[in-house]
């Protein structure tokens, strides 16, 4: 198993690529870690094309109030996510690898 992390400033502090080295000896990916993120990543992933964006339309319906509420709002977002949503999303992520592919690693969301 590999542990990926995006370049956000937060995630690329020493104490968390401390504990990323720890907890995932030689087997994470981000910046400044033992495996760099790739230049123009395609992020084809199912967590950063769907499951995040999706989470925060469900989460931000309402502006969360505290931080305890911001954590149930998470929890029931992710919750309320039913199978086929989540079976759907991943039987993209083979499609999107092959729309990758054959634009040679160039964009290809908004093509026709």
């Amino acid at each position: 198993m590999f542990f990926q992390q995006d370049g956000c400033p937060a995630h690329t502090s020493r104490v968390a690529r401390e504990r990323l080295n720890d907890m995932f000896p030689d087997k994470w990916i981000g910046k400044y870690g033992p495996h760099n993120w790739p230049p123009r990543s395609p992020d084809l992933t199912v967590l950063d094309y769907y499951l995040w964006g999706r989470v925060k339309d469900l989460v931000y319906r309402e502006r969360p109030t505290t931080r305890d509420d911001m954590i149930r709002r998470i929890r029931d977002a992710i919750g309320s996510l039913d199978a086929d949503e989540i079976f759907h999303a991943t039987n993209d992520f083979e499609m999107r690898v092959l729309n990758c592919i054959e634009a040679n690693g160039g964009h290809f969301e908004h093509q026709a």
